[in-house]
């Protein structure tokens, strides 16, 4: 992106700032919307189809449907005699679909004798003027980047009203505890809030920018939104960096809000909300009448009890760079820690099953596809990496109220690595294992295996494997190359590794790599969640 380029793109972004900050949704706005989205929800996808797919001659995705003979009669006719995921599944037989890899164009797309090079960059949104970017995460790749506009946030925060109206927490205090630039996770919460009128009380930081020296376009666009904000008479709050080790101050923020006796809500990735309850529970802090949202990582049934030990609830989001918004937690009957309401206003999606390169059995994988045209990326039928359990059920909470009667849980990856809410690829993790250790410690690529898991304390996890055969080695030396090899690339995979060196996510165990049950040695090993929620070995 030129100098040029950028200074438009922050122009859009402080032009728009002022009517975005000024223009606050409501909750009955917000419930209306979703009620018109979902009632017009055919012809929106076919809308965006049109638009962005068979009127461009450019997409990647008009490839594919003119290689399965499918015009834009044939799918809207699908999709009219059979509804949205039917028609979505019976495209995706025909070959009509991108994995991961496909999608980040780290892979060629070959169907049948056609072979196909998309580029990450051919899937942008045409219709979201850009306003600033972040990446997604790999640690040897550049990373995907997404386009963020604040027109997407405003039509995104219409789900998080809804959600803390379910939960009760409407109008309560929050606190935000999510990294800065490059990582779009705390601006993005931060704006979403803003957009409901609740700015955050505190923004905190996990990481510092000097740690990490972003780009200076991604600190102005933080300094920016801060400062710029104050003008408009939405003050938000200006950043303040607190380590994982100084997770009292968070709790002690947390206390402090509660006192005032409205409440509060604590928006956070699972990792660090279990810190801040951990802290809670040594100190003998009682925290009823708090809120933990949760985003970024799985909420599992562990760490879901560290934080109701305090006398908090907590809340689940599920939400990607690339899809934005899928699922917030449900306020009724739930069937998992981690049970969300699918924003099916927003995005379609299918489940295929197929063999995963790094797990131990085959998973019923999500597949999204975009109905409107503000979303980051244009989606049909594409893989985000994850599998879980879908079900239509009633739970009696707002969301089933409103038509949002989709569920998702037991929400799981199986081909990336997670922690701290910070996403490593795994094909982008087999250069280290398989190369770098073996070359610098000794042994063969066989000799080491990375592990996702949960530790004593209920924190995610990343053991390294190494055979007791390799030798004495010095662990400390190990963990800081692979952090190393990690931070090589853009500032978004420095601020990813400095997040998991901060918070001493990696482990060395002296063991044999784990071996499936068909006898593979894979790379990584990540265990597989079946529909009870229990791992499959």
């Amino acid at each position: 992106m030129s100098l040029f380029s950028q200074v438009a793109a922050y122009w859009r972004f402080a032009w728009g700032l002022r009517g975005f900050l000024k223009e606050p949704v409501t909750l009955e706005q917000s419930r209306e919307l979703i009620r018109q989205r979902l009632q017009n929800r055919e012809q929106n996808l076919l809308a965006m189809v049109k638009r962005a797919i068979y009127d461009n001659a450019a997409s990647p995705y008009l490839k594919l449907l003119e290689l399965a003979g499918c015009e834009y009669g044939d799918f809207e006719k699908m999709v009219r005699s059979g509804g949205i995921e039917s028609a979505l599944s019976k495209i995706y037989q025909a070959g009509v679909y991108l994995n991961a890899e496909e999608f980040k164009g780290k892979k060629e797309v070959v169907r049948g004798d056609k072979v196909f090079n998309f580029k990450e960059s051919d899937f942008g949104n045409p219709f979201l003027v850009k306003q600033f970017e972040t990446s997604t995460g790999a640690s040897r790749s550049t990373g995907a980047s997404v386009m963020m506009n604040l027109d997407r946030f405003a039509y995104e925060a219409n789900q998080p009203a809804v959600a803390f109206s379910a939960h009760g927490i409407w109008g309560s205090p929050v606190i935000v505890w999510m990294p800065i630039l490059p990582s779009g996770a705390g601006l993005v919460v931060t704006l979403l809030l803003a957009r409901m009128n609740n700015l955050p009380v505190k923004w905190f930081s996990p990481v510092e920018s000097k740690a990490i020296k972003p780009a200076l376009a991604k600190r102005l666009a933080t300094y920016y939104a801060v400062y710029a904000s104050r003008l408009f008479g939405a003050a938000i709050p200006k950043p303040e960096y607190v380590s994982f080790e100084q997770a009292h101050k968070v709790a002690d923020c947390l206390e402090e809000v509660l006192n005032r006796g409205q409440g509060c809500v604590l928006w956070t990735f699972a990792n660090s909300a279990v810190r801040v309850s951990q802290v809670a529970m040594e100190r003998q802090l009682k925290l009823s009448g708090a809120t933990f949202i949760i985003g970024g990582e799985p909420l599992t049934a562990a760490k879901a009890r560290e934080i109701r030990a305090t006398g908090a609830n907590v809340v689940s989001v599920y939400a990607s760079a690339e899809v934005g918004m899928i699922g917030f937690g449900c306020a009724g009957q739930t069937a998992a820690p981690d049970d969300v309401h699918h924003c099916k206003d927003l995005t379609a999606v299918i489940q295929q099953r197929r063999e995963v390169p790094f797990g131990t059995a085959p998973v019923d994988a999500f597949f999204f596809t975009s109905l409107l045209f503000k979303t980051p990326k244009i989606l049909l039928n594409v893989e985000s990496g994850d599998y879980g359990v879908m079900e239509t059920r009633r739970c009696g909470c707002e969301f089933e109220e409103l038509g949002l009667t989709d569920h998702i849980y037991n929400i799981r990856s199986f081909d990336k690595l997670t922690g701290e809410g910070m996403t490593f690829v795994g094909t982008d993790m087999l250069r280290i294992i398989e190369e770098v250790l073996p070359a610098k410690f000794g042994g063969s690529s066989a000799d080491y295996q990375m592990v996702e898991g949960e530790n004593e304390r209920g924190y995610t996890s990343l053991s390294v494997l190494v055979s007791p055969e390799v030798g004495a080695i010095d662990e400390g030396e190990l963990i800081k190359t692979v952090l190393s090899e990690l931070r090589k690339g853009k500032d978004t995979q420095r601020m990813m590794a400095e997040m998991w060196s901060q918070a001493e996510i990696l482990r060395v165990k002296r063991q044999r790599p784990f071996v499936t049950a068909a006898g593979k040695l894979l790379p990584l090993h990540i265990d597989m969640v079946n529909t009870d929620g229990k791992k499959e070995k």
